[in-house]
């Protein structure tokens, strides 16, 4: 433990120092003396440490007192709290060029009487400063024990928070990295954490989880003491919620494989465990699957899904499986919302915002999401999730898309038709083109499906294949002329759509 030490203005309050005075630099007063400390050779770099009081006759540099000025400047870059001179053997004066650094750099500069030994400075200096030690290594003590005896008590971390803010006799506060409260004393305190002048960081498993805010401008050696065992209680405490709260996620996700596998557990079952575990089951629930090529940032999904729960004031529960991310979303059930305000609140909605902002990192996953279901049904949003992702993929949908089942499940069903049928209507109509792009290595087939999805959209079409919208125009006059069709006729436009999905669901 670091502590101040004694000003030097209390140190020139001892008896032995009475006959001393400061000659210069007396705005450095309240520097911090931890020791002191005799000079001998004048090349101090290397020795000389932060907080001492040095003591010298100036005899190794007699012969040129001009470089007393230099060494007041060393030593006040060098963090020492002052320099005690007994002038009258070697010096016979201080020289006013090193009364002049002193004044210019606030390093006060004390004259000792000749007659004073430099024991009956040391010996009282010394023994006033372990005496302080003393004191403030048994108060540190004290807080430690109070403190410790509240979180093993299970008092809770509004409980030491205010232990904390009586003993400071200041607000105090904790913040998460985002700079949001924690918990704070007293709890309706307005923050406004910009103008917070005392801060400390808060580590747990090497990683800062938090920061104290003080609301005061300094602390003396005593509330040092104290902010130095606040920290540590604090971070138990914080280490603790984190246990508990891996140890919450944990039995969470072992629930969640039992809803996904069968058996299944009852209803009852499902509502009693869910509550145990803060899943709310009377809320609807909607699974949504991330992939790509590689697993997604768990840090990255964590922030954005605990950001976005709060804001909504549900639980949701993310699990990590091979290259997806699993996401389990709550929506309570029977909010009364707009059409417009049930789109823009939707998770779909919610999660392309996700992977569109480059930012997050996720444009290169794509994301499929189940229908609501409550979780004793979870296991159907969870499948449809997973269909709707396969869909997607062999539709040629790029990354940074949500595919919803809603929005597949005709198309999965087609999956299952087939057979002679579908094959001669897709040869009568789409033959030709088909032909066309083996012959010609083009891609007239892939640019009518884009043309015909984004519903007769030169631009959007355009944006999906990545070409310019003059290709477009010209691709569709050729797949006019190859094909005899009307490209504007709604019903070709509905056949052809439907031989198109199915050829590349049996393609792919």
């Amino acid at each position: 433990m670091k502590t101040r030490g004694i000003t030097l203005r209390e140190l020139m309050q001892l008896s032995v120092l009475g006959k001393a005075r400061v000659i210069s630099g007396e705005q450095g007063l309240d520097r911090v003396v931890r020791f002191v400390d005799i000079m001998e050779v004048p090349d101090l770099k290397g020795w000389i440490s932060e907080g001492v009081m040095l003591l010298t006759t100036a005899y190794s540099i007699r012969h040129d007192p001009s470089l007393l000025a230099e060494l007041i400047y060393t030593l006040d870059n060098l963090g020492a709290a002052a320099l005690a001179i007994k002038p009258a053997r070697f010096l016979k004066e201080i020289p006013q060029s090193a009364i002049e650094a002193s004044n210019a750099c606030g390093l006060p500069i004390v004259e000792i009487p000749p007659e004073i030994p430099y024991t009956d400075i040391t010996q009282p200096v010394t023994e006033l400063l372990l005496g302080r030690q003393a004191m403030l290594l048994r108060r540190a003590e004290e807080v430690y024990r109070t403190l410790t005896t509240m979180v093993l008590e299970n008092s809770g971390i509004q409980a030491v928070t205010d232990n904390v803010a009586e003993f400071l006799k200041a607000p105090v506060a904790l913040v998460d990295p985002e700079r949001k409260i924690i918990v704070s004393s007293p709890a309706d305190y307005e923050w406004r954490q910009e103008a917070v002048p005392l801060n400390w960081s808060i580590h747990v498993d090497r990683r800062t989880v938090a920061k104290l805010l003080v609301d005061k401008q300094r602390l003396d050696d005593m509330e040092e003491v104290g902010i130095e065992q606040a920290r540590l209680v604090f971070a138990l405490e914080l280490m603790r919620r984190k246990v508990a709260e891996d140890t919450e996620f944990r039995l969470r996700g072992n629930f969640i494989d039992e809803l996904l596998t069968p058996p299944l557990p009852t209803r009852h079952e499902v509502e009693r465990r869910a509550r145990q575990l803060g899943m709310n089951p009377e809320h609807k629930w909607e699974v949504a699957v991330i992939e790509g090529e590689s697993a997604p940032s768990e840090e990255t999904v964590n922030r954005l899904l605990e950001r976005e729960a709060k804001k909504r004031g549900v639980t949701p529960h993310a699990e990590y499986r091979s290259s997806r991310a699993v996401l389990f979303l709550p929506t309570p059930e029977g909010r009364k919302l707009s059409a417009a305000e049930d789109i823009q609140e939707s998770w779909s909605r919610t999660l392309e915002g996700w992977l569109q902002d480059k930012s997050n990192g996720l444009a290169n996953y794509r994301t499929g999401v189940g229908t609501p279901e409550y979780l004793w049904d979870i296991h159907t949003s969870y499948n449809e999730a997973r269909k709707a992702l396969s869909v997607s993929r062999r539709l040629g949908q790029g990354t940074g898309s949500v595919t919803r089942y809603e929005e597949m499940e005709v198309y999965h069903l087609l999956e299952g038709l087939g057979g002679p049928g579908f094959e001669r209507l897709f040869e009568r109509k789409l033959g030709k083109l088909l032909q066309y792009d083996k012959e010609h290595d083009s891609n007239m087939l892939l640019t009518f499906y884009h043309y015909l999805e984004c519903r007769g959209s030169l631009i959007d079409t355009a944006n999906s294949l990545y070409i310019h919208r003059n290709s477009v125009k010209y691709r569709l006059e050729r797949i006019r002329d190859i094909t005899g069709f009307d490209l504007n006729d709604p019903r070709e436009q509905f056949v052809c759509h439907l031989c198109l999905i199915y050829y590349y669901l049996q393609e792919k």
